[in-house]
């Protein structure tokens, strides 16, 4: 079986700065071709299929247009999947390389077969007004129900599992204000992860994430099956992407400006993974050992952001204390504060389910690509 290292559609790239090489899909089938969602693993267990994003005109003022692909590295193809229309965040399995997403008002599957194609699995019996279906889907360890977090009305939202075996829904709460980005803890099947979101009113006009009445920013909650909510104060006061530890008792989370941080669930103490730098969006190994973690980079025009921003790479090893530069500038290629991307093509970085590889979006070839990086070599680039 082949691999992204032989892969015939990849090609090595060493960062002309730091001097680390990393892999980019260069088969060109769509004018995009970018990894999915942090929070949401790309590939089968056994390093089989791995499952990107193709976008073949990207013309739309809304990011729409996605379809998903996927590389089987058994026959060394890529598939696009004309069957697969836009939706949120899918979920791969790890067992097999099925994809599960939602479109519509269903959740479908697709097997990772060039001779198959996408079918029903279960239709939703709650109703969204355009809020979508999704952030992320995430499972149940027994894999029959999947986590959902619903918009409805003015940023509005009802929260909960949905049954594959029967269609049936299971509300745990619903919020007036946007609780969204729902991950399910990974070892408890009644706690799921929340964020408190930025959110739009009737007429149009955007509200950011408030600070209560204590002058805490909302970020940060967590929801049981029995709807009650809880809010986590993130140190400086401040946080942006949050994601689980595996063992399900840490809250990662991201602090612009400020670092890496985390929160232990069961003492709500705080813990410090990685300071002084900023922090765009990051992921976490299952021991804990690894961090790979994209920043932004906005000094050519006085430190705005924007989508389409130049970004870096990082890698922090925390058992050597040694933080690695992997590639040292992915480019804007074009793309200014008036003039910005309208697809979501930040890194997004993220350990692959068997963590061998980190698969991230990349700029750095005059493009939109996926990117791929061999874990062991930057571990022995941090010892």
């Amino acid at each position: 079986m082949k691999t992204p290292e032989t892969s015939k559609h990849f090609k090595r790239v060493i960062d002309p700065v730091t001097g680390v090489p990393h892999y980019v899909l260069a088969t060109r089938l769509a004018k995009y071709q970018q990894s999915l969602y942090y929070v949401n693993n790309p590939m089968s267990s056994d390093g089989r299929y791995l499952w990107f994003w193709s976008v073949i005109n990207p013309i739309y003022p809304d990011g729409a247009g996605k379809l998903l692909s996927f590389i089987d590295f058994e026959t060394d193809e890529i598939t696009i999947c004309y069957d697969i229309p836009y939706q949120s965040a899918p979920y791969v399995d790890p067992d097999d390389g099925t994809v599960y997403f939602i479109t519509g008002s269903s959740l479908c599957k697709r097997e990772p077969k060039k001779d198959k194609f996408a079918e029903v699995v279960c239709r939703i019996p709650v109703f969204t007004n355009g809020g979508g279906y999704a952030t992320h889907l995430t499972r149940t360890r027994d894999k029959n129900k999947f986590f959902l977090d619903i918009g409805i009305k003015c940023g509005g939202g009802v929260q909960g599992l949905l049954d594959i075996r029967d269609g049936s829904f299971t509300e745990w709460c619903r919020t007036e204000r946007p609780h969204n980005h729902g991950q399910l803890n990974p070892q408890n099947d009644d706690l799921a992860l929340m964020a408190y979101d930025s959110f739009a009113n009737a007429d149009g006009t955007k509200n950011r994430i408030p600070y209560d009445e204590n002058g805490i920013y909302q970020r940060l909650w967590t929801l049981t099956s029995d709807g009650k909510r809880k809010m986590w104060p993130p140190k400086n006061n401040y946080a942006t992407h949050e994601w689980w530890s595996a063992d399900g008792k840490t809250i990662y989370y991201c602090s612009d400006y400020y670092g890496i941080y985390g929160i232990d669930i069961e003492t709500g103490e705080d813990i410090t993974i990685l300071e002084g730098i900023d922090p765009w969006h990051a992921y976490s190994t299952k021991d804990d050992s690894l961090f790979i973690w994209d920043e932004k980079k906005l000094e050519r025009y006085g430190g705005k952001w924007y989508r389409g921003c130049p970004s870096a790479l990082n890698f922090f090893n925390r058992t050597t204390g040694k933080n690695l530069v992997v590639i040292s500038e992915m480019p804007e290629n074009g793309h200014t504060p008036e003039n910005q991307n309208s697809y979501h093509i930040d890194p997004h970085p993220r350990f692959t389910e068997n963590e061998k590889y980190a698969i991230f979006t990349t700029t750095e070839l005059g493009g939109v690509d996926l990117g791929v990086v061999v874990v062991d070599e930057l571990v022995e680039l941090t010892k």
